[in-house]
């Protein structure tokens, strides 16, 4: 069955694009058509394949439209992209010169741009410098303040939660998210914003663990005074913790009270026997009490005495024996002292 025959086959019915009648893909109807509009549209139908494959017919279809309009949208077809083969050399040849002039002139503007920036910044920093030169010491003050005092602000955070209301899971919840608000502030280094927090956990519902993890805010800050009273509420909950012990041996060996930062750190170590740390603490508290005890001529005599006792304990049995006595003496003193002589 050839390309002529089908068309007349199809008496009627339209088509799925466009809705052309069937009875317009036909020879006779082309060639009497002068609608260059339709022509087109029945084109696309036949390329398409959606009613048939009629080669000739779109052949005949395409020469119509050429004949009534060459310039017609239709007719033009998709070609694949130039590559050197598709040239003669003298054209690549003309081809590549062009596109390395625009290479090297595009190159050339953009040396040029980075050139003048470079010279502008090199020209503002000079003149950054200059100018900070010249400011004086109450100058730079007074910048810091307007810096601070026209810099965005934050909203303040309330330092108490209203519990009215409030059920005791609430409360819980409340406070626990407080404080762990706290320790991410901890964490990150702003310890005036962990202490906040901490405080507004307090206020919810006060926990031995939020004044702890509040006094160790407050001793990165220097707060020795806040610092200790929060370590004093943390031991009337808590009378054997031994965070807040070490914790009030620290800001009480900032205070300069010695003998109550080594009672503190011996509470510890009576708990903990194996604290490391607490021995350290001890031992260098235990230093810088000695330190501002004066030594009496008394007990430099003692141990000069002493000294002598032992030398000379080869020759007497006597007298070996009250050196004893007054080493074992000594010995308990020094016991009862806590000092290392």
């Amino acid at each position: 069955m050839g390309d002529e025959s089908v068309p007349y086959l199809l008496d009627q019915g339209t088509t799925k694009t466009y809705q052309i009648p069937i009875g317009h893909l036909d020879y006779k109807f082309i060639e009497k058509c002068t609608d260059v509009k339709h022509l087109e549209k029945i084109l696309r139908v036949l390329r398409s394949g959606e009613e048939g494959c009629y080669p000739d017919l779109t052949l005949f279809c395409e020469k119509r439209i050429e004949h009534l309009d060459p310039g017609s949208r239709a007719l033009r077809k998709d070609r694949p992209a130039a590559t050197a083969s598709d040239f003669t050399a003298e054209e690549w040849e003309t081809i590549n010169g062009e596109l390395m002039k625009a290479y090297l002139s595009i190159s050339r503007g953009l040396l040029l741009c980075n050139i003048i920036v470079f010279v502008i910044f090199i020209n503002l920093r000079f003149d950054v410098e200059k100018e900070c030169s010249k400011i004086d010491e109450g100058a730079e003050e007074n910048n810091s303040k307007s810096r601070f005092f026209n810099r965005p602000r934050l909203p303040l955070i309330e330092k108490k939660i209203d519990t009215t209301g409030m059920t005791k899971k609430e409360k819980i919840f409340i406070a626990t998210r407080e404080k762990e608000k706290g320790n991410e502030a901890f964490a990150s280094g702003d310890y005036v914003e962990a202490v906040t927090y901490y405080t507004r956990s307090i206020s919810v519902l006060p926990t031995a663990a939020a004044y702890n993890n509040k006094a160790q805010a407050e001793i990165k800050l220097q707060d020795w005074d806040s610092a200790l009273q929060d370590c004093e509420k943390v031991l009337d909950m808590e009378p054997g913790n031994v965070k807040a012990l070490m914790r009030r041996a620290t800001v009480n060996n900032q205070l300069k009270n010695y003998e109550t930062a080594i009672e503190d750190l011996n509470k510890v170590l009576c708990i903990e026997p194996e604290n490391a740390l607490a021995k350290k603490n001890l031992l260098e508290t235990e230093k810088k009490l000695i330190g501002l005890k004066p030594v009496s001529k008394t007990e430099s005599k003692g141990k000069r005495i002493l000294i002598e006792e032992i030398e000379d304990s080869e020759g007497s049995e006597e007298r070996g024996e009250n050196a004893e006595e007054c080493g074992r003496s000594s010995g308990d003193k020094g016991n009862v002292m806590s000092f290392p002589v």
